[in-house]
């Protein structure tokens, strides 16, 4: 009787990690956390494990929703791609909910930024070089 109690306690103890190891948002394009200086023309995330995307949404630092279109197809996957409208260069947070296989719906967010390829050049104007050469002459 004790043996058979211990093994139904391991199996418990198995059967609740596994319930415990929820998936996760393992990768992404563009990268969390990354500044990139090209406008990405599709946002990628890849999960863990097979997932049904529940919920995306896309905003800017002004909180200004970004139109993406959810997957019509109610199949778990583990990559999910969506094209993109022209982005300003601007911070973006993409918030996901997702439900995994068991039944339990996760939610996470990811982030990047979008730096301007022109944004740090001025259009000042030129410096002009001329100089009286009678004064520099005579220096001489």
């Amino acid at each position: 009787m004790k043996l058979f109690n211990s093994a139904l306690v391991a199996t418990g103890l198995f059967l609740s990690g596994s319930a415990l190891a929820h998936v996760g948002l393992s990768d992404s394009v563009p990268a969390n956390g990354a500044m990139v200086s090209q406008a990405p023309t599709t946002l990628e995330l890849t999960f863990t494990a097979p997932v049904r995307l529940v919920k995306l949404t896309m905003q800017d630092e002004k909180q200004q929703s970004i139109p993406l279109t959810l997957p019509s197809s109610a199949t778990s996957q583990e990559t999910f791609s969506f094209a993109l409208p022209a982005l300003s260069a601007t911070n973006y947070t993409v918030n996901w909910m997702i439900m995994g296989d068991d039944g339990h719906k996760m939610k996470g967010n990811m982030s990047f930024m979008l730096h301007n390829a022109g944004m740090n050049t001025h259009s000042a104007t030129p410096m002009s070089m001329d100089h009286d050469t009678k004064e520099h002459t005579e220096h001489q």
